[in-house]
């Protein structure tokens, strides 16, 4: 079955820079997949050219399909893609309805789609002009856009960026529900910690390059190793054991040791070979965000 969206060696630069370097990945069907990087490693560009927003002399080469197609080759473009950019672009003047209005002519829906995206996103009582948006106001009217004629594929810019806790909550879950029902989302974020139980795939881009792709669970068990916080009567006693067993061994706030390159069971037995008392043994989940860094640190 051919991807939701399929990136093929883009390459971009400006006068300054290499902006894409062969940028290669895919989201699938029924998958949320997580685009990640630092500001500047490339992800906005690779987004805008997915949508067809980024042209020559920027693109140096490469293609992206959505749905087996590029963007330009798709009948109705915006009925099978929809897309949240990472700055709103609305007219400063106009109401978040007319707004939605002029968007739903482009696609061809009626003031029943633009009503219900409003609603669904809780801008339903918003008539002020948009001017007087909050950035939290802003970036739900800019989901509604995404949202507008229902498509089956949604590329969302920093979609969490300015929503209060309600409203990530329920993006969370709107955006699980549109994979789940056979949609694809292709998202970036940079929190990642908060939306990693929504991400099934992450793709992890670096000074315009894919240093990973893959299922979220193989990032976190290949790229970050466990954490183990220990506290004991002699600290530097047992640090110096562990290290002597193969750990690596950090200091922490409040006097704790952190662990990584062995367990909670071989630290009990280094201290009891060691015959220190152990306190405190307490293995830490890993991270996205550590798992992140040490699959783009490491290929530096």
């Amino acid at each position: 079955m051919t991807a939701a969206i399929e990136v093929v060696a883009l390459r971009a630069a400006n006068r300054e820079r290499t902006v894409l370097d062969g940028v290669s990945f895919v989201a699938p069907w029924r998958a949320v997949t997580g685009f990640v990087g630092v500001n500047g490693a490339g992800k906005t560009t690779t987004l805008r050219r997915i949508v067809g927003l980024e042209r020559a002399p920027r693109c140096r080469g490469g293609v992206a399909r959505v749905a087996g197609l590029p963007y330009a080759e798709l009948v109705e473009p915006l009925a099978v893609i929809g897309y949240c950019p990472d700055v709103l672009g609305a007219a400063p003047g106009q109401t978040a309805t007319q707004h939605l209005r002029a968007l739903a002519a482009r696609v061809g829906v009626g003031d029943a789609a633009v009503r219900r995206a409003l609603a669904e996103v809780g801008l339903a009582g918003a008539t002020g002009r948009i001017r007087t948006f909050s950035l939290g106001m802003r970036r739900r009217l800019a989901i509604a856009g995404a949202l507008l004629p229902d498509p089956r594929v949604l590329v969302l810019d920093e979609p969490f960026d300015g929503l209060d806790p309600a409203g990530r909550r329920w993006l969370l879950e709107r955006l699980r529900a549109h994979a789940d029902d056979g949609g694809a989302v292709l998202l970036s974020a940079h929190a990642l910690d908060e939306i990693e139980p929504l991400l099934d795939r992450v793709v992890c881009l670096h000074a315009g390059r894919v240093r990973f792709e893959g299922a979220t669970d193989e990032l976190l068990r290949s790229h970050a190793a466990p954490v183990v916080l220990v506290r004991s009567v002699d600290q530097p006693r047992l640090a110096a054991a562990l290290r002597g067993a193969g750990a690596v061994v950090h200091g922490r706030g409040g006097g704790a040791l952190a662990v990584r390159g062995v367990g909670a069971i071989e630290i009990a037995r280094v201290a009891a070979r060691s015959g220190v008392l152990v306190t405190e043994l307490t293995p830490r989940r890993t991270t996205l965000s550590a798992a992140f860094g040490a699959a783009t640190g490491a290929l530096e």
